[in-house]
């Protein structure tokens, strides 16, 4: 199933040319040390990893005006990226792999990629939430770019025709920095203001939704899921014992 799905991401030869590719982006010149051999050039490797990051398949960063290029997870990651250009039978075969391996796959880690904001109506009095579980704290903190696009999960569900039950919502994940800059250069997202940030959230939670930002102090990304459409949430389910399971997030 993973391979399927890679092969809507990658070509023969773009396989060939990710594999030489870190997680960690590096520039162009230090990539094509390692693939001269195969006979391309310099320039053909740079139009070669641009089509690639076009297709959300590699992930691209700048530095000082120098383009660096690294391997992308396929979630959270390359499939994010297939927002708004998602196919029936990529879709299809998604929900497939959500089914089948991904919960298994997600719960190798003991260090899960997001982690949940609590709503804080339902939280006692007593009980203080700090300002790195406080969504709204996230957001104020941010000094650059914030864009939001469209849940690429609830569209995954919109394009094999079981749309979701629980919210009408759909532009819902907000991004933050390199990623946010990413998803404006494809046109899959928009740039917005941290005052329209938090009204995206505010309409979120009171919609019910689980508010997961990026299991980091400096999150480049909030979603805002549900029990209906997210993969994340979907493959805890699968766990046993559910509560125990989440509250490791």
């Amino acid at each position: 199933m993973e391979i399927r799905i890679l092969k809507h991401l990658f070509t023969p030869e773009e396989v060939k040319i990710a594999t030489q590719l870190s997680m960690l982006p590096e520039p162009l010149s230090r990539i094509y040390k390692r693939v001269q051999k195969r006979g391309v050039s310099i320039q053909e490797l740079e139009r070669l990893l641009d089509h690639m990051v076009d297709k959300g398949s590699i992930m691209m960063s700048k530095k000082d005006g120098e383009k660096l290029y690294g391997n992308a997870m396929l979630a959270i990651g390359m499939y994010e990226f297939q927002v708004e250009r998602l196919t029936k039978d990529f879709a299809e075969d998604w929900l497939q792999y959500l089914d089948e391996a991904f919960a298994g796959e997600a719960g190798r880690t003991k260090i899960p990629q997001v982690r949940t904001i609590p709503i804080e109506k339902s939280i006692p009095q007593e009980y203080h939430v700090s300002s790195y579980d406080d969504v709204r704290q996230i957001v104020e903190n941010i000094k650059g770019l914030i864009v939001v696009a469209n849940c690429v999960c609830r569209q995954t569900k919109d394009v094999v025709g079981e749309s979701c039950t629980k919210t009408d919502l759909r532009e819902t994940c907000l991004l933050f920095g390199d990623g946010a800059q990413q998803y404006l250069d494809w046109g899959i997202a928009r740039s917005i203001t941290r005052e329209e940030a938090l009204d995206i959230l505010r309409k979120a939670q009171e919609a019910g939704l689980v508010l997961q930002p990026q299991n980091t102090q400096r999150p480049e990304f909030v979603c805002c899921c549900c029990g209906d459409c997210c993969g994340m949430l979907a493959a805890v389910k699968k766990f046993p014992h559910l509560a125990e399971s989440y509250a490791k997030n």
